[in-house]
């Protein structure tokens, strides 16, 4: 249900084509990675790599869609979600055989 959520959230908001999408869940023991306080066990850190050059409204719609998905799809508590968005330059990615993607 978190994937599905995160993959909705990236479509709705950023028109992200369903075959551009990689998305991992890693699952953690509570006791090898334990929560700040204020957080319950089923806090969600959601770590984002995208190509740079979106506008700050588009990436603070993408954490609202985020938060709205797994509020509604997977009874997450707002306070419970954490979003990162790494911007790696286009010349730091590569994908399809290595093609690199700075040059498309």
């Amino acid at each position: 249900m978190l994937i599905e959520s995160l993959r909705e959230a990236f479509v709705d908001t950023l028109q992200t084509p369903e075959a551009s999408l990689w998305i991992r869940l890693c699952e953690r023991k509570v006791e090898n990675f334990p929560m700040p306080p204020g957080r319950s066990g089923d806090a969600v850190l959601i770590e984002v790599s995208l190509m740079p050059g979106r506008e700050p409204a588009t990436k603070e719609g993408l954490y609202r869609a985020i938060v709205e998905h797994l509020v509604c799809d997977a009874g997450v508590r707002p306070d419970d979600v954490c979003i990162v968005l790494y911007e790696p330059p286009a010349e730091n990615w590569a994908e399809h055989g290595g093609a690199f993607m700075a040059s498309r």
